[in-house]
């Protein structure tokens, strides 16, 4: 496995424990320049992340990326040649956009595929990826969601939250036909892993159980919460990238120091089910 950085606190203020705005253009360039230094080769972005997708070529100067974007859920209200239309042309835009670095597209909304469009959608896209040799897939919100679209579709990249809490990663589900790459993203969901545990608790309440056995289990086993939580994603088995963002450069180097630090961890003790602490969209509003 290896890492992947994910570019949203990039475009839009993003997380719960985030700056709270987006990350100045000059520390991104840092970011870029020293995420392709220590050799991580996959970016991670999307139309819908702000306008970093149009800035990006520019951001990263010389340095060489993978880049895998997401297309934009569709919009309501379109007959099938509006849609097929209308997401040729998304397509094609993330293409001009990030040019020869792009090597993959996902459908950010596994959703519309599951719809009764969900057909054109996937025929529209896929004639465009197989003449530029790109990876097309699906960024979901739970295994069963991707497990229904491989029935569907030849998922080739997916996406899937996975952390110490959310672990239905690493039921079988996948085993049979899964995509060549997967990538796991909220490792440290939305940074609530990382904050102080009564902070975190103050603004998930619904997590405070599941916070408290979080921070003893880094306790008894001596691992800061950065390595620990990075290590039961190591423990995935079958995926291919762990997607993480950074808000500054001094962030990127205690990620990259954590990443090389931490073991592989299986600790299913941790895991819970409840959507109001593992799904963000459960989550209260913040400031409520």
């Amino acid at each position: 496995m290896q890492l992947a950085l994910g570019t949203a606190q990039f475009g839009l203020k993003y997380g719960v424990a985030g700056r709270g705005s987006i990350v100045p253009e000059a520390e991104v360039k840092a970011i870029l320049l020293r995420a392709a230094e220590l050799g991580i080769g996959v970016l991670d972005t999307a139309s819908a992340y702000g306008d970093i997708e149009v800035r990006l070529a520019s951001l990263v100067g010389r340095s060489q990326f993978r880049v895998i974007s997401k297309i934009s859920p569709k919009p309501s209200n379109l007959n099938e040649p509006g849609l097929r239309a209308w997401v040729t042309s998304e397509v094609l835009r993330s293409c001009d956009r990030l040019g020869t670095a792009l090597r993959g597209l996902m459908f950010h909304r596994a959703e519309d595929l599951l719809d009764d469009d969900g057909e054109v959608l996937w025929a529209a896209c896929e004639a465009i990826a197989v003449s530029r040799n790109l990876k097309l897939g699906v960024s979901c919100y739970d295994p069963a969601t991707l497990q229904k679209l491989q029935s569907l579709f030849p998922v080739a990249i997916a996406q899937l939250p996975g952390n110490a809490f959310d672990q239905r990663l690493m039921s079988a589900a996948l085993s049979a036909t899964q995509p060549s790459e997967i990538h796991v993203r909220s490792a440290f969901l939305q940074g609530l892993l990382l904050m102080p545990e009564l902070l975190a608790a103050k603004r998930i309440p619904a997590a405070a159980n599941a916070l408290r056995h979080w921070w003893a289990w880094c306790e008894y086993h001596h691992m800061p919460p950065m390595t620990a939580a990075l290590g039961i994603i190591k423990g995935f088995t079958g995926t291919s990238h762990c997607v993480v963002g950074v808000d500054n450069l001094a962030q990127l180097e205690q990620l990259a120091q954590a990443w090389s630090d931490a073991p592989v961890v299986v600790a299913p003790e941790l895991a819970i089910s409840a959507n109001t602490v593992i799904d963000p969209r459960y989550w209260p509003p913040e400031g409520s």
